[in-house]
């Protein structure tokens, strides 16, 4: 009886918060689907495609972590936004995260229900770079894992890398983004 009592509390608090069909909750680790990610959870329904690194789940915006696509203004931007929009659009997948950005934005690692990897998919296809600036948040192995399917898809020619895309951020800045030389934890950023 407790047990349902337990079970049923449980399904009522989970559908508290979030709208949309969206559940918040905290994770039960650092791990999803086998990798190492924050420690926050967002599942729904992916409602929107802003563009190649942002959607919207359960009215949550949520920029994808790790990686950055070209604006919708660029190169290959407004087909960056269709690939991203062909994996997730109007499908259940679950975000990692640990914060949000100073945009108010989730920063976060999407899964969908198959463990399929949306951030690391994304620069496998050459829809998106890997965003070594910012790779000292994440672990060696999913640096190592990016790395190699940055190399992959340029030498490939794979989607951006056929239409000669400029980097996002130096299309934003003008300039390269600051890849770190080493991160706090002692490892070395670069591979």
């Amino acid at each position: 009886m407790l047990r349902t009592l337990i079970f049923i509390c449980a399904m009522a608090l989970s559908a508290c918060g979030g709208g949309e069909g969206a559940s918040f909750a905290p994770g039960t680790g650092n791990t999803h689907c086998g990798v190492s990610v924050g420690t926050q959870r967002i599942s729904g329904v992916v409602t929107s495609v802003h563009d190649g690194d942002t959607i919207t789940v359960g009215g949550e915006s949520v920029r994808l972590a790790s990686i950055d696509a070209p604006e919708l203004g660029q190169a290959y931007g407004p087909q960056s936004r269709e690939d991203l929009a062909a994996m997730v659009w109007d499908q259940t997948v679950t975000v990692a995260y640990e914060e949000k950005d100073r945009y108010g934005r989730v920063v976060g690692t999407v899964f969908k229900t198959d463990c399929s990897h949306v951030n690391l998919k994304m620069v496998q296809e050459g829809a998106a770079w890997y965003y070594e600036a910012f790779q000292c948040e994440i672990d060696l192995r999913q640096r190592q894992d990016y790395a190699a399917a940055h190399g992959q898809a340029q030498a490939a020619r794979r989607g951006l890398w056929a239409a000669n895309a400029m980097a996002p951020w130096r299309y934003r800045n003008g300039v390269d983004a600051k890849v770190p030389n080493s991160c706090p934890n002692g490892d070395a950023a670069s591979l």
